[in-house]
């Protein structure tokens, strides 16, 4: 069966690279393909089963006839294109919640909170979540049976989860300070390279990203909203994210450590050592392990790792696209 005529904007940077990586592994492989992006001359084309595309600007998306549309654009241009491809009713779907509050689309998290096909189509598409709300919200999915309530702790994002402006910026900056030379400062005007970024917020105030990682996995598992309370803080990694989260809600290991073996979306490894992020790059899971009892009987703590382009980026909203290609849905509705 041939696949829908599908577009991705954002096709150039570090998600539509994943992208392009997985489609070949999945249901939309035989896929009409095009792809656009926002700075289409930064490279005239990309690689694609042995194919050379070409790479147009992301404005002449909306003549391209899509029936389904993959958005890996950053936020601001995501906000003025990804509801108006809906509009046209191409199915789209908005990788990263970039869009929250403009488009109508669901939040959606394959395996963890799944909407009908028809209904999703219907809505013009769906959200996928951020990359810390993917991690926490299928970390908790299945432990919330066993009463865990709240969840506190640190995730570590990486450079890339600005954009691949921001990998190539601490390469560089990393490169100047080795050679004694001033780092260039143009995403990161404080710095990264050998140093930890905390989230930007006023004192006392909660950073717009970790509020946003909170409204995400309230909205997917039906929580309270105050009941997630996770810092954020950037790491000088080019990719691949951790964090050490405190559960409270239940003490039985075994019964955490039995319920996230069987939780969808996540893996674990026979050693903690190797739970970072070079070592599960590329896999579309999150990775748990260390759990253990906290000291003062107040619940659990464990480990996680993930790749962030590989997880959030492509697996999620690839198994988003699969679900509404099997369903027989393309722009025009049910098949």
């Amino acid at each position: 069966m041939n696949g829908p005529a599908l577009a991705i904007l954002g096709a150039t940077g570090a998600v539509g690279e994943a992208l392009l990586a997985r489609l070949p592994e999945s249901a939309l492989a035989h896929a009409e393909l095009s792809v656009y992006a926002s700075r289409a001359t930064r490279r005239e084309v990309v690689e694609y089963r042995g194919r050379s595309l070409t790479v147009r600007p992301v404005a002449e998306a909306a003549d391209s006839g899509a029936q389904m549309v993959l958005s890996a654009l950053p936020p601001a241009v995501a906000q003025k294109l990804v509801p108006s491809f809906a509009a046209r009713g191409a199915i789209t779907i908005d990788i990263g919640n970039n869009t929250a509050g403009i488009f109508a689309g669901p939040l959606v998290l394959p395996g963890v909170r799944t909407l009908p096909e028809v209904e999703i189509a219907r809505a013009g598409g769906a959200r996928t979540p951020s990359a810390p709300g993917w991690l926490v919200t299928t970390l908790l999915a299945p432990l919330l049976p066993l009463g865990v309530h709240t969840v506190t702790g640190l995730i570590n994002l990486p450079a890339n989860a600005y954009g691949r402006d921001a990998t190539e910026e601490l390469s560089e900056q990393v490169v100047a300070s080795f050679n004694l030379k001033d780092p260039p400062r143009r995403r990161f005007p404080e710095g990264l390279a050998f140093d930890t970024l905390p989230e930007d917020a006023d004192p006392g105030e909660w950073s717009t990203r970790e509020l946003a990682l909170s409204s995400e996995v309230s909205e997917l598992l039906g929580v309270n909203p105050k009941r997630v309370a996770v810092m954020c803080c950037t790491q000088p990694v080019f990719s691949g994210m951790t964090a050490a989260l405190h559960l409270r809600g239940v003490e039985n290991i075994d019964a955490v450590e039995a319920a996230l073996r069987e939780g969808a979306g996540l893996a674990t490894a026979a050693r903690l050592r190797t739970l970072r992020p070079r070592k599960v790059m590329g896999r579309g899971a999150v990775y748990w392990g260390g759990v253990r009892p906290d000291p003062g009987g107040d619940g659990v703590h464990l480990w996680l790792a993930a790749d962030n382009v590989a997880g959030a980026g492509a697996a999620v909203p690839i198994a988003l696209a699969e679900a509404l290609f099997g369903a027989g849905l393309t722009a025009e509705g049910e098949a």
